[in-house]
Parts: C-alpha cells; structure tokens; sequence
C-alpha cells in the first residue's frame, strides 16, 4: 500500500486525546459556519418577506419548495463523502470543507442584492434559488465537519471537551452575526459590504482548516459500500438516530423561530435596537457559556440524557411562568430576565454534537461500518423540513394576531401575538422534542457497552490497516 497522506495518519489508542492545536483547529470550523448561517438566519426572513414584502403565499410556497429540495438532496451530500476516492483527493471529508466553505460564503455574500424590488416572481425565484443555494453548501459543509470528529477521537469525555471549545468558538462568531443585524437596518449596502468582508474572512478559515486537520483511513478504507437503499433502511431502524432526529428537529425549529425573527421581538424588549442587540450578544455569549460551563462540570457526575432532560423541563416552565409574568405585570424589560436564566438553563445543548457522534459510534457497532456522511444527510433531511416548517409557523402566528411588517409599533394585539411566538409556541415546540428524547437509549450500561465494542473494532481495523 502506498504511504497515506499526511491528512490520513493512522492512530493509535493513546491519540485518542487530542491536542490542543487539533481542538482549535476544529472548532474554527464553528466560527465560519455560525457566521454564515447566523447572518442568514437572522436577515432572510427580514430581508425578503419584510423589507421585499414577498406575499405570504409565495413566501410559504418558497420554503415548502426549499424544504423538498434541500432534505432530498441531503441523503447525496452526506453519501458522497462517504464514498469520496481517498487516493485522489487525499480524504474523503476535508476536500469538501476546503472548497466547498469558500463557495459557500460567496453564496452569502451574493444573496442580498436583490434582483427587483415591486415584481413578486422575481423576488420569489430570487428567494428560491439563493435559499436552496445556500442550504445545499450548509449542508454539505457543516455534514462533513460533524463527520471529522468522530474519527478523530473515540472517547466521550474528549468529545465533550472540543464541544465546549466548539461553543467558545460559536460565542465569538454570535458577535459578527448581532452587528450584521444593525448594519442591516441602517443601510443595505453598508449591509453588502459587511456581508462580503465576513465571507472573505469564512472562507480564509475554511481553507485552512481543511488544510491542516487529520481523517484516519483505517476505519473506513477496506470496509464494503453498502448500497443506499439498504443504507437508508438500516439507519431509519436505529432507536437512537429515530429519538436524537426527533429532539434535533425540534430544536432546530426553535432555532428558526428564535433567530429569524428578532425583527419582530425588539417590539416588545423595552429597550431600542442598539441596547437590544448588545443584550442579546451578551445572552448568546457570556451568559450562554455559564450554561455550557456548568452543564459540563456536571457531566463528570450525570450522563448527558439525564441532564437535557432536567435542563429541558426547567426551561419548559420558565417559558410558561414568563409569559404569564410579562402579561400581569406590563413591564417589558423582565422579559430578558427571562431570556438570560432560560439561555444558562439550555446550556444542555452543549452535549448537542456529542449525543449526534454516538449515533454514529452505534451504527458502526451495529453494522461494523462508518457511514457519518449517511447518518448526517439522513438527518439533515429531517432538520431542513423543521427549519421550514418553522418560519411558515411564526410569520402565520404574527399575521394571525395582526402583525404589520416593517411598521414602527405594534398593537397591542400583535404585541401579544409576539410574547405568544417566542414564549409559548416555542415551549410546546420543547415539549414535543423532550418527549422523543425520552426515548434515547445510548446512556447507563447501553452507553458502557458501546464504548468497550467500538474500541475493540478500532483497534481490529487499525491493526488490519497497518499489516495490508
């Protein structure tokens, strides 16, 4: 066999921690994707159905076409890196991170110059290519980084360290995100050129870091391609991929609906746009990372599923104590009272990325091959219907309770119809993902058992590797 690439070096169980270089190289990765998608996510829903004032039929018709697109293509994106020729592309995950990031922040910065102002048609088919465009790049990019990290370490205390240095890196990329809002609404070209600078610097940090992390052939080189029909029904059966898919939609629709629509929330914050922003950078940073901080010192006594659980109930209920609060009192401002326990209790979140790597640990055990390209698709599928399933959902909510967009107050009524959509509609959203997760196997002696098989086939297939 010829000697591997240096981006595949094989290793051996004492690599099982990494270094520091490896965890900060890795987690850049966080930085560039929470840039991108943040932007996106916090201005889309601004950008074309507020300020282009797209019509609600074609703005739903655009998402439910988005939604079919992007999850079908899903299944592809992820089985294409797994079936990547290692020997011409020197990997089978990094080409697509390297390359692919780059086109991927063009396509953001491409998206905001809007191609007419008055037709519908056109700002609809504007609508539908650049989110569709945009999505199938997310997908591909951020798939086969999730993919990396199970191959670059077995073990789950490891794991969950480089998901706190993950979270560190998402904190710094929130700030970029919040100022693009701002800049937004004080100028749309001003909005472009910030746009362009940030997709620059993603796609620098793209490049680099498919440059310099490792993938390790000896787990997947020699195994079977496992036809995709069959792939597909093997990981549709897996208990914990079914339960994490559940609780991983939800969260992911909650996402939409907490993100997309902070155009709508600053009606009812008490405080004007710039105040606003700075709160919610110092909710999505400093007060996000207690929540991390303190879910992970507790993951040295709790396993994770007990902990999302507790975490989950907790935030279920201030959700509901303080819609009622704000509703009895008047007073607005407690409302980031609210929002900043809610954020440290949900600091679970943390074990997001973890809990997805031992769906792939599971397969592998299961059917003795790696697959995360599949698994990861097969679970974008599913999340690309939630996050279109959530915006069509909140800009329903808000016209229900008589919202006028882009107007400089609200009724009282629309008012109320916010509080409702960010407090209420997103806890029964929790609720309905914590009773799926209720289901999630892999913990206790399940989660023991599966660590000492899966170290047993690494070590085989590592020994395999270097006698070939």
């Amino acid at each position: 066999m010829e000697e591997p690439n240096k981006s595949l070096s094989v290793t051996s169980k004492e690599d099982y921690n990494l270094t520091s270089q490896e965890r900060f190289t890795y987690s850049l990765t966080q930085l560039a994707n929470i840039i991108l998608a943040g932007i996106f996510e916090l201005t889309y829903v601004n950008f074309f159905w507020d300020d282009l004032k797209l019509q609600q039929f074609y703005f739903s018709i655009g998402l439910i076409i988005y939604a079919i697109v992007n999850s079908l293509n899903d299944f592809y994106l992820g089985r294409m890196s797994d079936n990547t020729n290692v020997e011409k592309w020197g990997g089978r995950r990094l080409i697509y991170i390297k390359f692919g990031g780059v086109l991927w922040a063009f396509i953001l910065f491409a998206m905001w110059f809007p191609w007419s102002y008055t037709n519908q048609i056109i700002i609809f088919i504007h609508f539908v290519v650049a989110i569709c465009a945009f999505d199938m790049l997310l997908t591909l990019v951020w798939t086969v980084w999730l993919a990396v990290l199970p191959e670059l370490t077995e073990n789950i205390e490891e794991r969950n360290k480089i998901s706190l240095y993950v979270q560190f890196m998402g904190i710094i990329g929130v700030f970029p995100v919040l100022i693009a809002f701002v800049i937004y609404e004080s100028s749309l070209l001003a909005f472009q050129i910030f746009a362009g600078v940030c997709a620059l610097l993603c796609a620098i940090c793209y490049y680099y870091i498919g440059s310099k992390l490792r993938e390790r052939p000896e787990l997947y080189i020699q195994q079977e391609t496992v036809p995709l029909g069959r792939s597909l029904k093997e990981v549709l059966k897996s208990k914990s991929f079914v339960t994490l898919t559940i609780f991983r939609c939800f969260n992911h629709m909650i996402l939409s609906l907490n993100l997309g629509f902070i155009f709508a929330y600053f009606y009812v914050l008490g405080v004007d746009l710039l105040t606003a922003s700075l709160l919610f950078f110092l909710n999505s940073t400093f007060i996000a990372f207690i929540g991390y901080v303190i879910y992970k010192k507790l993951s040295m006594k709790y396993d994770m599923r007990t902990l999302v659980i507790r975490g989950r109930i907790l935030q279920i209920l201030l959700n509901i104590i303080g819609f009622f609060v704000i509703l009895l009192t008047g007073m607005k401002l407690i409302i980031w009272i609210f929002i900043f326990i809610s954020s440290i209790c949900g600091g679970y979140l943390l074990f997001d990325y973890p809990l997805l790597m031992l769906i792939t640990d599971d397969d592998e055990v299961t059917h003795g091959t790696r697959r995360e390209g599949m698994i990861m698709g097969t679970n974008a599928f599913f999340i690309k219907i939630a996050q279109s399933l959530g915006p069509i959902l909140g800009t329903f909510v808000l016209l229900y309770f008589g919202f006028v967009r882009d107007a400089p107050s609200q009724t009282n009524q629309a008012e109320f119809g916010i509080l409702f959509l960010y407090f209420i509609v997103m806890s029964i959203l929790s609720f309905l993902g914590l009773l799926g997760f209720l289901f999630f196997p892999l913990y206790g002696e399940n989660m023991k058992n599966l660590q000492v098989k899966l170290q047993e086939i690494h070590e085989k297939k590592t020994q395999a590797y270097r006698t070939s």
